[in-house]
């Protein structure tokens, strides 16, 4: 009785314990890599995420649990509601070539990865998804870099647009090949049509209520505060779980949101970085969870048909930018920094492949996947140092010390 306040042993650490060591474990990689080898720290994250998984702490991509999942969507809503709003649209009716350009490199990189898996003997519609998946340019790695490094050029702002470009024509065929994998017939192919139409609609409709509502939001609350940080936080979440009970898109709609804002309010709004604290928070724990689930294992699952996918991908976007680059008033140096840093592939991609999981033919899905989430896995760990080496070579990165913060107003 005496010793009954003292703990049992061995001691038997809670969840609680593996999220704090992870998220330490995780900031002290990232860390690392930014400061003595001037990698995004966002490499870190993911590294430390496949070390824990290494140590039998993974995740089973095929079976990720519903608080992980939660916290991709809720982190993946924050950043394409950010970077929708350091879109401008208007750039594109001034400038049409980048339309051009977006379009050219999309096609191309779609058209590259079907025709190298249908070569390798997948069927023409297991290609087309694993090529819709890897369409979009991540919108997380694009904003991370663009933050930690504190790039301003031609390039970067290109480079924010095409990938809320790219990332919005993703979403749109993934949609469609998920209504074409239950279409059976006419009858199947017209409710498929009548699906897209179903979502894009209600994506729209919630995207307009979101930006009203900030815009409604922002006449009581600084949103450069952290209060008014955290409001937008709850008001990006709200409309998330209201789109997946609605079964609208959860990806498109904080998209078009950020971009409709944008559209009425020709100068970017001022609010901290990443929305504050939380979503410091939330962009740690996605590409934590993003390395726990693509570990090892499955970065070799996809062996050379992901190998391959990778390669075909990179040439194909870097043509799209070449072809357009004069066009558009970039110079050779410029287009070849914009061709490369298109190449990151992370949280949207992975969340769209989930979303095939899920569906009724999830289970014969499974060996394309795998060279989806193979692919996803290499380009997640190597094409970030690949964007933050052009945009160095493009001269949107300052010379000098990189700072070692990531504050400041996006």
């Amino acid at each position: 009785m005496i010793n009954s306040y003292l703990p049992a042993w061995p001691l038997h650490p809670d969840g609680v314990f593996w999220v704090g060591a992870a998220l330490v474990l995780a900031t002290l990689t990232g860390e690392s890599v930014f400061r003595f080898l001037k990698w995004p720290r966002l490499v870190g994250y993911a590294a430390a995420g496949m070390i824990l998984a290494a140590g039998g702490a993974g995740l089973n991509v095929y079976e990720l649990q519903n608080s992980a999942r939660a916290i991709v969507d809720t982190a993946l809503a924050v950043l394409l509601f950010e970077i929708g709003h350091r879109v401008n649209l208007r750039w594109l009716r001034a400038n049409p070539a980048l339309l051009g350009m977006s379009l050219l490199e999309s096609a191309l990189g779609f058209g590259a990865v079907w025709i190298t898996l249908v070569f390798l003997g997948f069927t023409a519609l297991q290609s087309a998804i694993v090529a819709g998946l890897l369409m979009a340019t991540s919108p997380a790695v694009v904003l991370r870099i663009s933050s930690e490094f504190r790039t301003n050029g031609q390039v970067t702002e290109r480079l924010l647009l095409l990938s809320a470009l790219n990332t919005f024509y993703a979403l749109l065929v993934c949609s469609l090949l998920l209504g074409m994998m239950d279409a059976d017939g006419p009858q199947g192919a017209a409710a498929s049509a009548l699906h897209l139409l179903y979502l894009l609609g209600g994506s729209v409709l919630a995207a307009a209520l979101l930006a009203w509502a900030v815009n409604w939001v922002e006449r009581h609350f600084d949103f450069r505060d952290e209060g008014g940080a955290l409001m937008l936080v709850g008001l990006i979440v709200l409309t998330l779980s209201v789109t997946r009970m609605l079964n609208w898109s959860a990806l498109l709609t904080p998209l078009l949101a950020g971009a409709l804002l944008r559209w009425r309010s020709p100068r970017p709004r001022l609010w901290p970085r990443h929305f504050g604290t939380a979503g410091g928070v939330l962009m740690v724990l996605l590409f934590l969870i993003l390395g726990l689930s693509l570990n090892a294992r499955i970065l070799l699952a996809g062996g050379l048909a992901a190998a391959l996918v990778i390669v075909v991908r990179l040439v194909a976007k870097l043509a799209g930018a070449l072809a357009f680059g004069r066009v558009s008033g970039a110079s050779w140096r410029q287009s070849v920094a914009l061709g490369l840093s298109l190449n990151p592939a992370a949280g949207v991609s992975f969340v769209l492949a989930l979303s095939f999981l899920g569906s009724s033919a999830g289970a014969a899905l499974h060996p394309m996947l795998a060279v989806a989430f193979s692919a996803i896995a290499l380009l997640e760990l190597l094409a970030p140092l690949l964007t933050r080496w052009a945009l160095g070579y493009s001269g949107d990165i300052a010379p000098g010390p990189v700072s070692r913060t990531t504050g400041g107003n996006a």
